[in-house]
This record gives structure tokens, C-alpha cells and sequence, in this order.
């Protein structure tokens, strides 16, 4: 009966340990090559930084009295061209409040390439995009463009599902000539929140 029973243990004990040395082998296991994609979901938080006058007295003005803490999200897409670097573009919105209660949004399209560290099962993302932004405030709406730097990291929890938290710095450019141009201004923003990303 002892003999059966150590038998039994043994037997167990030998299936857990492949099934371990398995997974653990699959978690090292490089998640891209060229031709991989992911699509992934941001949400979190903007942060108004300051704004950039450059041809005003006052070059520096903080966001302080003319813009809340707001709310961001976005849908991002990438093709990978090789096991590090991929390009593919986004599509945010975000949503902050004046002190008169008007929502400012903005609404950036972005190409961007990124470059990804890989540690184990973490990556670290290096992310770099520009693009056009709808920026809006009450009834005013202006057409302009948008440059995004970022990072972050992931917990690629499986081959298919990463989790992570990461970080963008937007600046947004309102560049006006002629007697306006004393009204160009570089909007200063970050943008912090939690993803989601799917490889496939």
C-alpha cells in the first residue's frame, strides 16, 4: 500500500514539474517578431502642465487657473518590424473643464514608433508620436498638430494579454501669423493611466 502510494506521489510530482518548467519556459519565450501586432486600450488621467508663449512677455504660463485635472483614453494599434521596433498609430480623446465650466477636449491622431525593452515577462516601452489634434473649447476649435513622448511598463500576464501602467507627454502647438502671432502657444500636458494590450 506504501509502495503504491509513494508511486502515486512520484507520479505527480514528475507531471508538476514538467508543467512548471513549461509555463515557466513559455513566460521567456521572445513575444515578437516582425509582423506581430497588438492593439491596446489606455484610460487614466491629463494633467494640464503649462502653456509656451514665445512671442509674449509672460513665456510661461501655468495651467494652473484655466484648466482642470482631466480625463484621457485611447485606442492604439501597431505592426511590429522586427523583435523591438514597431510603428502603427492611435486615436485619443481627452476632456478637461474651465473655470467658467466650458470643456476643453482634444482629439489627436497619431503615427507612432516605439521601441520595446524586454526583462523576463515585463517590457518597457519608448514611444514616440506625432500627428494632427482637434483642439475645442465651448464653440472655438482650432486644427493643429501633436507630438507625444512616452513610456511605461507591462506585465505580459500571457502570450496573448499584457497589463500595465504608463505615461505620455503631449505638447500641442497653436501657431498663429501675421497680427496674430503673438497668440502661438505650446500646450503642455501629461497624460498617465493604466493599458491593456492584446498581441496577436
Amino acid at each position: 500500500m506504501n509502495r503504491k502510494l509513494i508511486f502515486i506521489v512520484l507520479i505527480i510530482l514528475m507531471f508538476t514539474t514538467f508543467a512548471f518548467t513549461q509555463e515557466t519556459e513559455e513566460k521567456f519565450l521572445e513575444p515578437y517578431s516582425q509582423g506581430s501586432q497588438t492593439f491596446s486600450i489606455n484610460a487614466g488621467l491629463l494633467i494640464p502642465l503649462f502653456i509656451i508663449f514665445p512671442n509674449q512677455s509672460d513665456t510661461v504660463v501655468s495651467f494652473k487657473d484655466q484648466l482642470s485635472l482631466g480625463g484621457t483614453g485611447s485606442l492604439e494599434w501597431a505592426a511590429f518590424l522586427n523583435n523591438r521596433w514597431s510603428l502603427g498609430v492611435g486615436l485619443a480623446g481627452s476632456f478637461a473643464f474651465t473655470p467658467q465650466k466650458n470643456t476643453h477636449s482634444l482629439i489627436p491622431i497619431t503615427a507612432n514608433l516605439t521601441y520595446n525593452y524586454l526583462f523576463s515577462s515585463f517590457e518597457i516601452p519608448v514611444i514616440l508620436g506625432a500627428g494632427l489634434a482637434v483642439n475645442r473649447v465651448d464653440d472655438q476649435v482650432y486644427f493643429g498638430s501633436i507630438a507625444k513622448l512616452g513610456t511605461g511598463i507591462f506585465y505580459n500576464v500571457n502570450a496573448e494579454w499584457g497589463l500595465g501602467l504608463r505615461t505620455q507627454y503631449w505638447i500641442v502647438p497653436e501657431i498663429y501669423f501675421g497680427p496674430n502671432s503673438e497668440n502661438t502657444a505650446y500646450g503642455n500636458f501629461l497624460d498617465i493611466g493604466l493599458s491593456a494590450k492584446f498581441h496577436f
